[in-house]
Formats: structure tokens, sequence, C-alpha cells
């Protein structure tokens, strides 16, 4: 179950106020009470007490006369006349040291030997009190004093008083401080509630004020017209709701900037209608955009770009137009030119100015001035003023905030069209690049389509070949080294052409078509002409450079040459191993690794990589040559791609033959190049696996199978990527036929 409760209100602040300055009233009644009451009684006691001692004094003489001559009658007498002519008087004692007290109150006299201590006291000082006396049972005021004559302590006068009149007068001081206390507070009350009515009442109203500009009612103001702070505080009100008005305004301008910009790519499309915008709602005569430009000598200058208007203030007689351009480095000029690239705002009035910025704001005719930089790809491009030119005006740090935001925002919308500009750029020149581009890959691929028909044909006439001979492995292998040799055959080809349509006998021919022009005057043109004296020292130039061409396409040819040889020589040693294909014959280790070093020398020489030969075990083994001889010769080029894709400055490719076991050789191939994955070590002998951008994933695949079939086994190993790589191919020495 949900109990529900409503909130207690809080007690108002007019019901506050009345209350505290009754309560300080109160505390003052009561201070005034407690300080007053007091002294009075104590006026009272000291009343009673002089009555006490002039009574003693008067009986003191009398009573001296009577111990000297102990006549106590006229002591008598004297006490009875004075207790019947002052009602007030309780009782007289008059006592001698020697305990003898002599007594008289309202019911006569008497004489007593000793009437105790108390009315003989050891300390002979006057005193007195309000108490009850004991030998009479009733509370009076005691006075006693002591008595001498002639030096002589003769004893003590003890006064009684009664207290009726010291209690009434009590009672009516407390009555009369109860009345006036009453009075006091209820009239304290009421001043306290008019009081509070008049110091919460404009309170009161400036709090309306402020709920009603919370609620979005930014028309509403305080008319509270006092002199004191809350006629201040009044006015400080009005001057925020003021402030919000032309915030909101500003806000609104700065939405709408932000709408424009957004749908346009071009600013100055918009900037008129933003400029209008942003200076009806900022409440300044003019709106003026300055663009930083470097003139032909490289200096600076801020160009007028664009200007707007107040409507009042372009019809006003005093209506002066901004400056056209302004030179940053005048005096005065540079550090406003500092401040905005630094990217600060500008605040100031002309009057605090000196120099050139004075001298421009009076001749524009502005008496304020905010300028904002405008900032394009983190650069000052140049700055937005706004400019009052009827008075002097301090800008709230909100107005700063909002049109700094639509600055940027402007500074965005730029830097857009001007990336939109250099994209548009960009995209012209792509287009005709891929066009130019295009062209070039057209005959590029015209080319490469020849040398591809080429090569099919020569595939084409192994793989016939390798069909009747019945080895398919053969024709892939055959094929695999070939297309390696003609890769190079390709790159001779594509160089002679470059340097056939760059050939220096174009020039030759413009030489001859010179001298042809002359040849009627042939010396003269020599000897006189600039161009004919030139002529000899320019044609041993171009002799020396056909020189040179003539040598370069015979090297060319050389290797073109050399490469036909070498594709000869490895369809020969493949025909010549196709022959016996399957046989299982006796031959020396390092011999067979030979025979595949020979197939892949002239790509290791024209490469610039090292090969290290260790073949530090060379027995005689019984194997299948050519299947061996296929696993090496993939396992070499393997490692040149490896070597040719790192970085080193040196290229190494070992092979070394070594003892593993009684009956088993090893044959390993290492490289220090672009290493290996941990997560490809072991996949790496799977069919179609591959990591270069031509292969197929048929050689190692193959190459393990072989290795198998014979006995043996294939593997790798590796430290990693960038470490290299070593294969091991594991071989029997003895002859052992095919188990797969």
């Amino acid at each position: 179950m949900t109990v529900s409760t409503t909130p207690k209100r809080s007690m108002g602040i007019t019901l506050r106020t009345a209350l505290l300055s009754w309560l300080v009233t109160i505390l003052t009644l009561l201070a005034f009470i407690v300080v007053i009451v007091p002294q009075q009684k104590r006026t009272f006691v000291e009343s009673l007490e002089s009555k006490a001692h002039s009574v003693a004094v008067s009986l003191r003489d009398v009573a001296a006369g009577a111990a000297i001559n102990e006549d106590y009658s006229s002591v008598v007498d004297h006490s009875k006349e004075m207790i019947n002519g002052d009602p007030s008087l309780a009782y007289i004692i008059i006592t001698r040291n020697d305990g003898f007290s002599l007594i008289h109150d309202r019911e006569g006299w008497r004489a007593e030997t000793d009437a105790g201590p108390e009315w003989h006291p050891d300390n002979r000082e006057p005193f007195g009190d309000i108490g009850v006396v004991s030998l009479f049972g009733k509370r009076v005021y005691y006075y006693s004093q002591p008595f001498d004559y002639s030096a002589i302590e003769w004893g003590w006068i003890h006064v009684g008083l009664s207290l009726e009149s010291y209690d009434r007068n009590v009672a009516d001081l407390y009555r009369t401080t109860v009345w006036l206390s009453i009075v006091c507070i209820f009239a304290s009350l009421i001043a306290s509630v008019i009081y509070a009515k008049r110091l919460v009442r404009p309170i009161l109203a400036l709090r309306q004020v402020v709920q009603n500009v919370a609620r979005g009612d930014l028309s509403d103001r305080a008319t509270i017209h006092r002199g004191d702070e809350i006629g201040a505080l009044s006015h400080s009100v009005n001057s925020m709701t003021k402030a919000l008005l032309r915030r909101d305004l500003i806000l609104g301008s700065v939405r709408f900037a932000a709408e424009k910009f957004v749908s346009t790519d071009r600013w100055e499309s918009v900037i008129e209608e933003v400029l209008a915008e942003l200076g009806v709602a900022a409440q300044v005569c003019r709106i003026v955009i300055y663009q930083k430009i470097t003139d032909e000598s490289g200096d600076m200058q801020l160009v007028l770009r664009q200007r707007w208007f107040a409507p009042r203030y372009a019809q006003s007689p005093f209506f002066a137009l901004p400056a056209e351009t302004v030179h940053p480095h005048t005096e005065g000029f540079d550090q406003w030119i500092q401040q905005l690239e630094d990217g600060k705002m500008i605040l100031s009035q002309t009057s605090e100015l000196t120099g050139s910025p004075r001298d421009v704001m009076n001749e524009s005719g502005v008496k304020s001035i905010m300028v904002i930089p405008i900032t394009v790809d983190g650069k000052f491009w140049g700055s937005l003023n706004l400019e009052e030119c009827s008075r002097e005006r301090t800008w709230e740090s909100a107005e700063q905030d909002s049109l700094q935001a639509a600055v940027d925002m402007l500074g965005a919308t730029i830097a857009r069209q001007y990336a939109q500009d250099e994209l548009l750029h960009a995209k012209n020149t792509l287009e005709q690049r891929v066009a130019e581009r295009t062209q070039e890959l057209v005959a590029e691929v015209g080319a490469r389509k020849q040398a591809h028909a080429e090569l099919a044909e020569a595939q084409q006439r192994l793989i016939q070949a390798s069909r009747q001979a019945g080895m398919a492995e053969i024709a892939t292998g055959v094929l695999h080294n070939v297309g390696n040799v003609l890769n190079s055959v390709n790159v001779s080809s594509s160089l002679m052409q470059e340097r056939l349509l760059n050939s220096e006998t174009k020039t030759l021919a413009r030489v001859a078509g010179l001298l042809e022009e002359n040849q009627d005057d042939l010396l003269t043109f020599i000897h006189e002409d600039e161009r004919g004296r030139r002529l000899p020292a320019f044609l041993i130039k171009l002799s020396k450079r056909i020189e040179h061409e003539h040598a370069f396409y015979l090297e060319e040819h050389d290797q073109l040459g050399r490469n036909i040889e070498h594709i000869k020589e490895i369809v020969a040693m493949q025909q010549s191993y196709a022959k016996v294909s399957g046989l299982i014959e006796r031959v020396s280790l390092s011999e067979l690794i030979m025979d595949a070093l020979r197939i892949n020398i002239g790509t290791f020489d024209r490469h610039g990589i090292e090969l290290i030969r260790q073949f530090d075990f060379n027995p005689v083994v019984t194997i299948d040559k050519h299947k061996v001889l296929q696993i090496l010769i993939n396992l070499l080029q393997n490692a040149k791609y490896a070597v040719q894709q790192s970085n080193r400055p040196t290229k190494t490719i070992t092979i070394s033959t070594v003892q593993a076991g009684e009956d088993r050789a090893q044959i390993r191939v290492t490289d220090n190049g672009i290493g290996i994955e941990p997560e490809n070590l072991a996949r790496i002998f799977s069919h179609g696996f591959t990591t270069k951008q031509k292969g197929h994933g048929f050689g190692l695949h193959s190459g393990a199978n072989f290795a198998r079939e014979m006995g043996g086994k294939l593997s790798v190993a590796s430290d990693g990527v960038g470490r290299g790589a070593t294969f091991t191919l594991e071989l029997i020495l003895s002859a052992q036929k095919d188990s797969s």
C-alpha cells in the first residue's frame, strides 16, 4: 500500500521576516526585564536598609547612656515610642556583650539574660538581610549594628522591619512589568508585520518577474523604483532579462545561419541573409566581413568582402562607409592581427583606442566593435566585425559565445566550399589521367596478349611433349621454369620497345632535314648560322648517344639470346629426365643438386642472389632422380622469391647436405628472405595454399607427395616473418619402391 503525502508548505518570507523582527523585539524586552527587575528589587532593599540604619542611629545614643547608668527605662520608652510611631517597625532589640537583651515588639517589651549568640555576633560590622527571625518566627528585614561608647564595645542594636510595603512594591513592579511587556509584545508584533510587508512586497514582486522570465516571458519587467539594494536588484533583474532576450534572438539567428550554411555549397549565396539576421538580433549598426589577401609584393591586406547596414543607421545623416582595405602592418593593427591569428576575438570601444585603429574607427563612425576571427582549416582567413555606431557597448559573454559559434560555422562552410572545389578539380584531373592511362593500358594489354599467346603456344608444345612421354608432372615443371625465363624475356622486350620509342634516330632525322634545307649553301650555314655552328658538336654528342643506344640494344639482344638458350637447356634437360621417368637408379647426391642449380643459376646471377653450397655429406643414393629434381627446382624457386621480397641488402640462399641417421640423408635449402608466419607452417604443404600473388599452390604439395612416395619426407622451419626459412628434404639411401 502506497501512502501519498503532500509536502508541507513552507512558511512565507513575509511571515518569517515578521516573526524574526518580533522575536528580536521580545528578546530585547526580556533582556530589559532581566536587568531592570533585579535592580529595582535591590533599590527596595536598600531603602529598607537605610530606614533600619536611621532607627539604629537614633537609638545608639540613648542605648549608650542607659548602658553607662544601667537605667534602661529611657531605652524602653524610646523604643516603645518608635514602634508605636512607625507601623513598619517589627521589633527593636538592644543586646549587651554579656547576652543581656531588651526586646521590644508590637506586643510589648521584655528582658532576657541570654538571647542567644545570633544577637551578639563576633564580627562587629553592620549587616542586614531579608529572612525569618527565629525569635519571632516571621519573615522580616533584619538589621544589626554594633554600638560603642568611649571606645568601649557595649553591644548590638537589632532592628526588624515589616516586609508589607516591600512585598507590595515588588508585586506592583511585577504587575507593571507584565502589563508593559504584553503591550510591547503586541505593539512589536503589529510593527513587525507592517515592516515585513513593506520590506518583502518588492521582493515578492521581483520573484514574480523572475518566475515569469523562467517560464519564457522575457517581456516582463520589474517596476520597483527605490534607491536601496532592492532597487539595484530590480535594475539588475531587468538588465538580465534584456540580456536573455538578446541572447535568445542571437541564438535564433545562429540557428538560422546554421540552416542556411548547411543547405548550400556557396557561402556567398546566403551570407546577406545571415548577416541581416545576425545584425538585427545583435542590435548593431552594421556587420562587415574582411578577407586576408596577399598582394603581389607579398604584403598582407584585409579586403572588404561583405557588409550589412541596419535600416535605421543607413538612413542616418551621420552614415559612414567602412574602410574598403585595412593594412594590418600599420601601427596598432599589427597587434590586432596577431591576436586574431591566435584565434582570439577583439572587444573594444573607440574611446579606448589610440593611433591608426582609432582614426579608422572614427572615420567609419564606429563607437564599439567586436572583431571575431574566421578560421578555415586551422588558419586565419579573415574577420567578421560587429560595429555599434550610436553608443559604447559592453558585450555579454553569452553574446560572444553565440556569435563565435556562428562565425565558426561560416569558417566551416568556407572550408567545405574550398574542399569541394579541390575535389571537383581533382575529379577532372583524375578523369583526364584515367583516359590517358587507359590508352597506355590498352597498348600494354595488346603487347601482353601477344607475349601470352607466344607463352601459351610454348606451353602447349611442352604439354604435348609431356603427354607423348607420359609424364604430365614434367610438363608442369617445364612450364614453371620456362615461364620464369619468359618473364625476363618480356622485361627485355619491354625495355627495347621503350628505348626504340625514344630513339635518338628521330633526332638524327631532324638534323638530316636541317642539312637538306641548307644543302645549296651548306658551308655558309655551318659557319654563319647559329644552328649550323652548333651542329658539329651536336652531331658528336648525338653519335655518342646513338653508340650507347646501339650498345644497349646489343646487350639486351645478348640477354635475349641467353634466355632463349636457357629455355632450350631447360627443355632438353627435362626431356632427358622424362625419358627415364619412374626409373629407380643410383646417382650422386651432389651431382643431382648441381643439375637443379644449373637450371636456376642464370636467374640467381641476374637478381644478385648469393648461392652458398655446403656438401658435407655426398652419398650415392638409389632414388627416382626425376622426382627429386622436381622437388629441388621448386624449393630453389621458392627461396628466390622469398629473398626478392625482403628488403635485405644481401640476398643469400644456402643448399647443404647432412647425414640423418645410418640410412638417411637430408638436403636443406635455407634463405634469408621474408620468412613464414607461424600459423602458415601447418598448412604450407596443403593443395592450393600459396602466399604468392601469382602462385597456384601446387609445387610444395606435389613435392611433399613425391617425398612420401620415395619413403622420405619434406618439412619446413621458420622463426617468423622476416627471419628466413629452411626446407628439408629427407631421403633414404637404399632403393625402395613407391608406397602410394
